[in-house]
């Protein structure tokens, strides 16, 4: 969803609420999957990698794969990429190489039981060290949603997305709050989304207007979108910048008022609640000072590093932490499985993925897809595989 600095989709479960969603944590103890890495701590510990258990693939899964796997090596070729270098002791060199080493692997013709053979002779396993230090880590969902919308604002299409202002100065990262310009050159700290939205400073920035206020929310907190055109052209909107604020889960904040009861709050309960009460739209997402800017774009959904994400195998992760572009042996439940052992690819951010204990599965496009992402809550283990 954007520029390569940062194109990062945000979690559809922390559109709730980080380290809480429809299901309680598997643990009767309450974890915090959001705690910090100590300072100097390593995010990645070294674990025999004949204990991870055997991937199998489903037909079409092995090119999927090889899709996302090609994505990270155009990546890694850019001289850009190097700026994402080295996280933990790994240089972009020992991720290219195990890019490359393991689409050798899955283009060869032998079997699952071959692959995880040369998988296990040929790489080595750095394990996230969770929240616990002990590798648990908390996989949610998130996909790319497709709205209804209009290049022009009528009595139906009345919230807008925005293009990044020609006034915003953009911070190291994209955790870094950004500066305003003023028109004598001064810098001053970007407002926070209330006041951006409330002061109408962004007038005549706007790139697309949508029906619906919580879906105009919903876009800026994945961090990109498709917008369905009234002539039933689909407009692509991708990340171009943000005002840097730090992401608050308005999940918390329905909960603590009373309006959702913990135990019912999802994805899901929450959009009802908005269709329900649309004027308490404003009140809630003002709440997130985090603003997302966007572009339109094509040939996305694109991912932090500038690929673009592929459904069922892009993982989104903390990128300050992790090595990006590299592939990933990924042990939890989904949705569709409650066994769930797959090779993915470490190819986004998202702006509530802040910690060693916190993994997002990209699941694809549109609403059956949402509903895989919304019911995505499950603890599990994070493998990062580098050749030898």
């Amino acid at each position: 969803m954007r520029t390569l600095t940062v194109i990062a989709l945000v979690p559809l479960l922390a559109v709730t609420v980080a380290g809480c969603a429809r299901a309680q944590p598997p643990a009767k103890v309450k974890k915090d999957y959001d705690r910090a890495l100590a300072p100097g701590a390593p995010a990645l510990v070294e674990v025999d990698i004949n204990t991870l258990p055997d991937v199998s693939f489903a037909p079409g899964e092995r090119a999927a794969v090889r899709t996302a796997l090609a994505q990270s090596q155009a990546f890694l070729e850019k001289k850009s990429a190097e700026a994402w270098f080295p996280r933990e002791k790994f240089s972009k060199d020992d991720v290219r190489r195990s890019v490359a080493a393991l689409d050798g692997l899955l283009a060869s013709p032998g079997s699952d039981a071959d692959f995880n053979q040369a998988v296990k002779a040929g790489f080595r396993a750095f394990m996230s060290v969770g929240c616990d230090d002990q590798g648990t880590v908390l996989f949610t969902g998130y996909y790319t949603p497709i709205f209804n919308g209009s290049r022009t604002p009528d009595a139906t299409y009345r919230y807008p997305l925005y293009r990044l202002p020609a006034d915003l100065v953009k911070g190291a990262n994209s955790y870094t709050p950004s500066q305003r310009k003023l028109a004598d050159g001064t810098l001053v700290p970007y407002p926070a989304a209330a006041e951006i939205e409330s002061s109408g400073m962004l007038k005549g920035e706007e790139l697309v207007w949508l029906a619906d206020p919580y879906e105009c929310y919903l876009i800026r907190v994945q961090g990109s979108g498709k917008i369905r055109l009234p002539d039933g052209k689909l407009l692509e909107v991708g990340y171009a910048g943000t005002n840097g604020l730090t992401y608050h889960g308005i999940g918390q904040d329905l909960v603590a008022d009373g309006v959702i009861a913990k135990d019912k709050l999802s994805f899901f309960s929450m959009r009802e609640y908005f269709r329900q009460n649309p004027g308490k739209v404003a009140d809630y997402t003002g709440r997130n000072p985090r603003f997302i800017f966007f572009k339109e774009v094509a040939g996305g959904p694109y991912g932090c590093i500038g690929a673009r994400v592929t459904a069922d195998v892009s993982i989104a992760t903390d990128k300050e932490l992790f090595p990006p572009a590299g592939p990933v042996w990924v042990v939890t439940s989904t949705t569709d499985k409650p066994r769930y052992v797959g090779l993915r690819v470490d190819q986004d951010r998202g702006g509530a993925i802040r910690a060693p204990g916190r993994c997002d599965l990209y699941m694809g496009e549109d609403e059956a897809n949402e509903k895989r992402a919304g019911g995505q809550y499950a603890e599990g283990k994070l493998y990062y595989l580098i050749a030898k």
